[in-house]
């Protein structure tokens, strides 16, 4: 798949990273090509930095991995993408878009984009390297988002993409990210811990 993502930061990265190396093709939507973070993933075969509207109009796929803040001034570029699927892996742990309650709620109210999901925000990007034995989730109306994002959760790795319920249930989602960061962070269990899905 042509997959934009915009955020270079640890999850942008690791993610750039690990489709590229499955033959996805990856554009980084940066405003500076001369001067950003996560330069050094140009030396991946498949990986490519373009001007933000650039990659979004190339991509099929776009990852919003920026701080859940800074969401609002990205959906300026995606008035032309009311088709393609976005992906929301953020959780406003220490921000939020103003007059917004996270990042998917800003992203569909500000936009007209059809298959918008919350996904990838329930670990972290450590975990994302070696997924291998995982589960992950996704929540959102749209079924054709969710079936894209089970198939780039294998891609990588994962063992399982739970299904989480429709956009109404994306809040409760990152609730679920939440709690991650409380016990691998706030009660210091440590970064390498996962959620997982287990049937008795």
């Amino acid at each position: 798949m042509k997959i934009a993502i915009i955020g270079t930061g640890n999850i942008g990265s690791t993610l750039a990273r690990g489709w590229a190396k499955t033959g996805h093709d990856i554009f980084l939507g940066v405003r500076d090509l001369n001067n950003f973070k996560g330069k050094a993933l140009l030396s991946q075969k498949n990986i490519s930095a373009h001007h933000i509207p650039e990659a979004v109009s190339k991509a099929e796929v776009i990852l919003i991995s920026v701080p859940p803040n800074v969401i609002p001034f990205v959906v300026s570029y995606l008035k032309e993408a009311e088709e393609k699927v976005i992906i929301d892996p953020t959780n406003s742990f220490r921000s939020k878009p103003e007059g917004f309650e996270n990042g998917f709620d800003a992203l569909t109210r500000l936009t007209s984009c059809k298959h918008i999901v919350k996904a990838f925000n329930n670990t972290g990007f450590e975990n994302m390297i070696h997924p291998a034995g995982l589960d992950t989730f996704v929540s959102g109306d749209s079924e054709k988002a969710k079936k894209i994002v089970v198939q780039l959760a294998k891609d990588l790795g994962f063992a399982n993409c739970y299904d989480f319920g429709g956009s109404d249930k994306a809040a409760l989602q990152e609730q679920l990210g939440m709690a991650w960061i409380n016990l691998a962070l706030i009660q210091g269990m440590g970064r390498n811990i996962a959620i997982n899905v287990v049937k008795r």
